[in-house]
């Protein structure tokens, strides 16, 4: 919560925030009641954005000014909620307004073997019509249209597109091969270490679970080592990005996943800018808020779903979305 007093107007009267954290309730005649909420204590909902680290909401001015000057900022999203996107958007142009960092966007769904057809396509194409241009949907993203206003605010603040993503034809034979799969030169780019075991461990548990228990348990351990590479692609096109001319930092657009501290992409971003001091990175995940009950989870509790209290800095809440069960209609031979 910011430091200087603001008001909040919510259905039942007014709040003024007397101190991080409080407030204090108002009657329809602004006189205060007797009793003080903790609003940290309050559970997640849409819209309440709260700092892992110092343990409060804060307000996305609040937000933007505890990322700025960050040199990377990694924004975790569910791909098919529109309203992911559009606050992806909101906080890049708010940051690109705001400090002094010119960011590049990084794009998981974007592949490194369409970056030459996305330098072409940006300079020629209205935004709208990029996806199409790209194939955006026929490689089975959600609408290009909830992504647009992402792609609009880098226009608009001349921030270059990266393509980040490994190229589809190399999947299969990572999953089948290993890393030695790699070309030579993404391999020498890339200089993947042998996998940890704990992360070979947490990957080979969501990897099944991501795949419904449908995979057989000699494949897991080719899909982690997908998801190790494809980590590591994504933070070697940020590391790249901020070295162009005119960029000095990156932010990246990416499912929850990719963007955990101790185990994903940010992994991989120390590992490649080992002076790099931790704080010049941050995770901003957008979280889908559980529907109210009488013993609701608290923020920590849904950063610890993604496998460590530590993976995720801000947690910014928002609806979720009517989907079907995904795991429905598979069976262990689709």
């Amino acid at each position: 919560m910011r430091r200087n007093v603001c008001v909040l107007a919510v259905a039942s009267g007014l709040f003024t925030v007397i101190a991080p954290g409080q407030l204090a309730a108002h009657d329809t005649n602004g006189k205060p009641h007797q009793h003080e909420t903790d609003i940290n204590a309050l559970p997640p909902a849409p819209g309440l954005i709260f700092d892992l680290l110092a343990g409060e909401y804060i307000m996305f001015d609040e937000l933007v000014r505890r990322l700025s000057d960050r040199k990377y900022v990694l924004i975790g999203e569910k791909h098919d909620n529109p309203v992911h996107h559009h606050h992806q958007s909101h906080l890049i142009d708010a940051l690109s307004k705001s400090d002094q960092r010119h960011r590049a966007v990084v794009w998981e769904m974007f592949t490194r073997d369409q970056q030459a057809s996305l330098d072409q396509k940006w300079q020629d194409v209205p935004v709208l019509d990029l996806g199409q241009e790209l194939d955006w949907e026929e490689r089975g993203w959600p609408s290009w249209h909830d992504y647009a206003p992402i792609a609009q605010v880098a226009r608009d603040n001349d921030l270059k597109m990266i393509a980040g993503n490994l190229p589809d034809d190399l999947l299969r034979p990572l999953i089948s091969n290993g890393v030695s799969a790699l070309p030579d030169q993404l391999a020498t780019k890339f200089d993947l270490p042998e996998m940890p075991g704990d992360i070979l461990t947490r990957f080979r548990v969501e990897m099944a679970e991501s795949h419904c228990n449908a995979l057989p348990e000699s494949m897991l351990d080719g899909f982690a080592t997908a998801q190790f590479a494809r980590d590591a692609s994504l933070a070697r096109a940020m590391v790249d990005a901020a070295a162009l001319q005119g960029s000095d930092g990156a932010f990246l657009i990416a499912g929850a996943m990719h963007v955990r501290n101790t185990i994903a992409v940010p992994w991989h971003l120390a590992r490649f800018e080992p002076d790099l001091p931790p704080n010049e990175i941050a995770v901003v995940s957008l979280i889908e808020a559980d529907d109210p009950s009488d013993n609701p989870p608290k923020p920590q509790d849904y950063a610890e779903r993604f496998g460590h209290p530590n993976d995720i800095d801000f947690l910014w809440f928002t609806n979720d979305i009517l989907r079907k069960d995904p795991c429905a209609d598979m069976t262990a031979g689709q």
